[in-house]
């Protein structure tokens, strides 16, 4: 069982059980449990559906779906969702979502072991079913999805499969067929179509409305006459219930950020000193490159980094937005502009290049300030690329794990940095090859597509642990990768593209090739200079490859990516 889950329905258990030992008549304990049962339904509201949506948000899925039980499930995704809020307005999009959820929430019902789920600013919805089979699933949704163009202002596309990756593949390829390619604008545009604060929204319960129904129940306690010392007693565990489920109703599930609820209630008629605001940069392709399971990951890091540099007790509070998932704001109730801009500087310069997505920020008085200077600091970033020249001649062939299979390996990295006092490595892969001294970035596209369409999905088995210290730098562990044929021929194979290029590869022979995943930075004194693969013996993981990266080394420690390749079926 969730752990968060465990506490809340504890939370309410104990206090029926302190009800029961109240020396009440039955009547009096059944009015008790009565208003009790209704305020743990109005909790369990709060804590597990989507404000603007109503569907099922990222803690039900924690909460409710049973991953074991799931026989098939569907990914719909919103046709950029970021243009329909600028044509149609934000108010008249939600709506519009509200009404799509409705209409799966309509087909796909709780009591049928079907849920409907969405992510917080998500453009994205997940159907998971314990009863129907991906095929039943496609036939259900195909004549919603024929009736959109009349039915919705909104424009999606769905996939259906038994994994996530299934889900993702057979989306890319109705898209593919039925819509345009949306080519996003080069020139920034400001964040306007943001909504101008994620607390002045009306689909929130008040705090009023939240603590009324604990209020009267506490006046109830008070009207049965009891001995002094266990009303008090009674009471305060009504006020620790309360102060229980709005910790968690009040939270993201996935960040531990504060979320819109939270918003509304904590910065109504706040004296606010200073604002930023962060943007993660280009999730919805990051979503695509690395898989969701490692995006949430990442947003879970970032949202610590900001955590742990802007703590409450300082003044602090950090939010995450309800209709953009990519954006965060801090608000300072103490400091002033200048000192939370040095601040977020220095969170910046030291985070650059360490998560899967980049972000930018902004600071002001308050949030149209915040945007403003947001979108100031994207462009010029912007322009600073430009100017760049990309040395573009070191290019390297990944594989990574899909969505279902990123977990393990991210709890592998994570346990181990525990254990050794290291970080964990949130942007998990293998690298098969370099091609150094490209020239022709085309030719060398065309050679990777062609070998990519030979090629079947294959496995990767990873167990054994090293400690590795590469050129001097800060050690890492790599995950060593079970020896095969198929990544030898990997191996040799891209080696002979680069050589027909013109181009370099890695110089060892394949018997001296150790493929490896890095998943842990050591400390600096931790660092060792020698190689010790006895380090560590562990239960073997095996995870899929669907698809080769092609990636390209723009400065020290950061790769972007060049293009895809999906496997032959």
């Amino acid at each position: 069982m969730d752990n968060e889950l465990k506490i809340f329905l504890q939370s309410f258990k104990e206090l029926e059980n302190l009800f029961q030992a109240l020396p009440i008549t039955e009547d009096q304990f059944q009015r008790l449990k009565a208003v009790l049962a209704g305020i743990q339904r109005n909790a369990k509201h709060l804590a597990l559906y989507d404000a603007i949506t109503h569907a099922l948000n990222s803690r039900a899925g924690k909460w409710l779906v049973p991953a074991d039980q799931i026989k098939g499930m569907a990914k719909v995704d919103i046709y950029d969702l970021r243009q329909a809020n600028k044509v149609y307005g934000v108010p008249v999009v939600d709506s519009e979502l509200h009404k799509l959820a409705y209409q799966f929430m309509s087909i796909f019902t709780l009591d049928k072991g079907d849920f409907v789920r969405r992510s917080p600013g998500s453009d994205e919805f997940r159907i998971f079913s314990t009863s129907k089979t991906p095929r039943e699933i496609k036939r259900l949704l195909s004549k919603l999805y024929k009736n959109q163009e009349t039915d919705s202002l909104l424009t999606w596309d769905f996939g259906v499969g038994l994994t996530e990756t299934e889900a993702e593949n057979e989306l890319q390829k109705q898209r593919k067929t039925f819509r345009p390619l949306v080519l996003r604008q080069t020139i920034l545009e400001s964040h306007s179509e943001i909504p101008k604060r994620v607390e002045e929204d009306n689909n929130y319960q008040n705090w009023n409305e939240f603590n009324i129904p604990y209020e009267r129940l506490m006046d109830t306690i008070r009207s049965l006459a009891l001995p002094s010392t266990l009303e008090l007693q009674t009471l305060e565990q009504v006020r620790i219930t309360r102060d229980i489920v709005e910790s968690i109703v009040t939270r993201d599930a996935l960040t531990g950020a504060l979320n819109g609820l939270g918003a509304k209630w904590y910065l109504e008629n706040a004296t606010i000193q200073a604002m930023a605001l962060t943007d993660m940069l280009n999730m919805h392709e990051g979503n695509n490159r690395y898989g969701s399971a490692a995006i949430d990951q990442d947003l879970k890091r970032f949202a610590n980094l900001l955590l742990r540099h802007f703590p409450k007790d300082e003044g602090f509070l950090l939010f995450r937005s309800e209709r953009a998932g990519d954006e965060f704001k801090i608000v300072s109730f103490r400091k002033g502009v200048a000192e939370l801009e040095d601040r977020i500087r220095s969170v910046w310069n030291g985070d650059l290049h360490r998560g899967l997505l980049g972000w930018n920020y902004g600071v002001g008085r308050n949030d149209a300030e915040a945007h403003v200077n947001l979108y100031r600091n994207r462009l010029n970033e912007m322009e600073s690329k430009e100017m760049s020249v990309l040395n573009g001649k070191s290019t390297f062939i990944i594989v990574r794990p899909e969505s279902e299979d990123y977990p393990d390996l991210y709890r592998l990295s994570e346990d181990t940095a525990h254990a050794v006092g290291g970080a964990p490595i949130v942007d998990l892969h293998m690298t098969l090859q370099s091609i150094r001294n490209v020239e022709d970035f085309d030719a060398l596209r065309q050679c990777l597509e062609e070998y990519s369409r030979k090629l079947r999905p294959f496995e990767i088995k990873v167990r054994n642990i090293a400690r590795m210290n590469v050129n001097n730098q800060q050690g890492r562990l790599w995950l060593l990768a079970e020896r095969s044929a198929i990544l030898e021929t990997l191996y040799n194979d891209l080696s002979e593209i680069a050589r027909r290029l013109g181009c370099e590869s890695y110089p060892y022979k394949p018997q001296n090739w150790l493929p490896h995943i890095k998943i842990v930075e050591l400390p600096e004194d931790g660092s060792t200079r020698i190689k010790d693969p006895s380090f560590g013996h562990l239960q073997e993981i095996t995870f899929t490859v669907r698809r080769l990266e092609w990636t390209v080394q723009k400065e020290q420690d950061h790769w972007e990516l060049l293009e895809q390749f999906p496997l032959s079926k």
